[in-house]
């Protein structure tokens, strides 16, 4: 299998080529190579490597700068999928679009299914969804994966490292460490992630929305807490409420699993397990970054 991934080499796409070894050619174009608002150079990338899969893990994923350029945020996060997903039927390919748990508003206290319609409450999320909605219509064979506060070894490109190491690199220099704890999520290993899209792939399974978070809830305040006591370090740690944030978050947006039992796939394991997993292996010194 021929996998052309775009944003391949943020945290996502650097996990999918550690995992693709061996079971996939994987092709990750430079954003200098190709870029996804660009329709035409799009379409080359595509039809010179001709993949049988297309997946566009490119994004404008910085809330705070998605509201200052909404634009921008839609032409990436909308238009873009749009684009990548034509040229992908055109060739012929499976498409994977990566999309996020701020497409809902966070108001099911319950967690959300894959069937449940898109709330977004800002532009980072409303933009996903029109996404969402353009690679369905485009490309009727797509595979939509949603993640929830991705952490990975190669970090994030847009927001300069990652939440775990942001409060790693915080607890070691004995700052004082304030983070919300009235925002609850589903932590997503972009490795597990990356595994997963690969099993779907693998699998042939039916097109549609797949959600591929880890298994749990919990809030940013208490991942905060799981990664000191994982870490064996001490920090000066304290609960608050979201209510001075810039740009609205949804409350609630955990992401539940509810297509894999019905197709014969496992489980995904824990955030903690995969959290245990992320500290255990020798990992790159990132910039800090992420929601704290």
């Amino acid at each position: 299998m021929r996998l052309l991934a775009f944003g391949g080499w943020g945290q996502l796409g650097s996990d999918l080529a550690d995992v693709s070894e061996g079971r996939v050619e994987l092709i990750r174009p430079r954003r200098s190579e190709t870029d996804v608002t660009d329709p035409d150079r799009v379409e080359a990338v595509v039809t010179s490597t001709r993949p049988d899969v297309v997946l566009d893990a490119a994004a404008f994923h910085k809330v705070e700068l998605c509201e200052q350029d909404p634009a921008r945020s839609f032409a990436v996060n909308a238009l873009g999928p749009l684009h990548v997903a034509r040229s992908a039927r055109r060739a012929g390919a499976r498409y994977v679009f990566v999309s996020t748990d701020y497409v809902f508003d966070g108001a099911v206290s319950t967690g959300y299914r894959e069937d449940d319609p898109p709330t977004p409450v800002n532009v980072y999320g409303i933009s996903k969804a029109a996404g969402e909605r353009a690679v369905g219509l485009a490309c009727p064979d797509s595979l939509v994966v949603r993640g929830s506060g991705l952490f990975g070894h190669a970090g994030s490109s847009g927001k300069g490292g990652n939440f775990v190491e942001t409060m790693l690199s915080k607890a070691r220099a004995g700052d004082a460490i304030s983070v919300v704890d009235d925002q609850i999520f589903s932590p997503t290993s972009t490795r597990d992630m990356a595994e997963r899209i690969l099993l779907l792939l693998e699998r042939s399974v039916p097109p549609g929305i797949y959600h591929v978070a880890n298994s749990g809830t919990c809030s940013w305040y208490r991942f905060a807490r799981t990664i000191f006591e994982l870490a064996g370090l001490e920090a000066n740690l304290s609960p608050r409420q979201a209510v001075d944030e810039a740009v609205r978050r949804p409350k609630n947006s955990v992401l539940l699993d509810t297509r894999s039992a019905a197709l014969g796939l496992p489980t995904a394991r824990s955030w903690q397990d995969a959290l245990r997993w992320y500290l255990s292996v020798d990992r790159p010194v990132l910039p800090a970054g992420g929601p704290g």
